[in-house]
């Protein structure tokens, strides 16, 4: 799944959230706000905010609650502790004395403002000025994508294919993150490389299906169990130029290699060196990313001298 998926994902969880503090949430509801299932909201919800869901709609109650216990002098602790979705006095008097160190009328009466409320600006705000930050700090540095010609050799192709998705995103959304995440966390036996998104061209599209696939090269003779919702093809030999960007040095510089990579590709004219891009003929691949091994695509060509 794309970090930007997770972020809008946590994002539509977090405003859920807040706009219902005072009322009764349910893991139901975040996962409806998310459009996610309860599997897949709990994991991106914990690895954004480093937090559970309830974790983080604790937090806030008990920040809300010491506001209200620092406002209001005669501010009744029970009442307080309802408000903030407590049961009882005792079990909010538990939690807030875990949270903030003391007991609620303590908090009152003796300490001043404390520096432990929990006060999250929005989450897509925050990680788009990260991202103005990573664009600055690549900017200055001197990266290169390099680009090579291979020949790849026949091989075959196990492809479930998208049926309206045009893109990364659409198909991610159509056929589920959790196919991406299996075959990362369990690769197919044999596999050449990493799962990748191909885009198929026009002849390869079947009735009823579109361009945008997942797909796992294997070798030519592989005749292993076929995971279900995939299906087998030949892939004959075929030139491609492989673009490698750099690696990069933070996992959430993610979007910015990218926008690296395509404008890489929209600048590269490969008629300077005798070749055209031919995806008219054969896949293009673009394989999953990471820090250590940057971006990765694959994209068919073909001599201008064969036209």
């Amino acid at each position: 799944m794309d970090i930007w998926e997770k972020i809008n994902a946590a994002q539509r969880m977090q405003e859920y959230i807040h706009q219902n503090i005072n009322e009764t949430i349910s893991l139901e509801g975040i996962c409806r706000a998310s459009m996610y299932s309860k599997w897949h909201s709990f994991r991106i919800f914990k690895e954004i905010f480093n937090k559970t869901p309830f974790e983080y709609v604790r937090a806030l109650r008990l920040t809300n609650a010491a506001r209200d216990i620092k406002n209001d002098s005669c501010a009744n602790i029970l009442s307080v502790a309802m408000n903030a979705g407590f049961g009882s006095h005792e079990g909010f008097t538990k939690a807030f004395h875990s949270y903030f160190g003391v007991n609620p009328s303590k908090y009152r009466d003796n300490l001043p403002m404390r520096y432990m409320y929990f006060e999250p600006s929005p989450i897509l705000h925050y990680y788009l000025q990260l991202n103005l930050k990573e664009r600055i700090e690549m900017a200055e540095n001197k990266r290169t994508v390099t680009v090579t010609v291979v020949e790849k050799p026949a091989r075959k192709l196990l492809l479930m294919r998208g049926i309206t998705a045009t893109d990364y995103f659409s198909l991610c959304a159509e056929i589920g993150c959790d196919k991406w995440e299996a075959l990362e966390e369990k690769p197919i036996t044999g596999a050449i490389d990493k799962g990748a998104y191909v885009e198929l061209p026009p002849s390869w599209i079947t009735p009823g299906t579109s361009k945008a696939a997942l797909g796992v090269e294997v070798p030519a003779g592989y005749d292993s169990e076929i995971p279900e919702g995939f299906e087998v093809i030949d892939l004959p030999s075929f030139l491609y130029m492989w673009f490698q960007g750099a690696p990069y040095e933070d996992e959430n510089w993610f979007g910015y290699a990218h926008e690296e990579m395509s404008r890489a590709i929209a600048n590269y004219n490969p008629g300077l060196y005798g070749y055209e891009f031919a995806k008219d003929s054969a896949p293009h691949f673009q394989y999953g990313t990471s820090a250590a091994t940057g971006v990765r695509e694959m994209i068919p060509v073909r001599r201008l001298t064969e036209k």
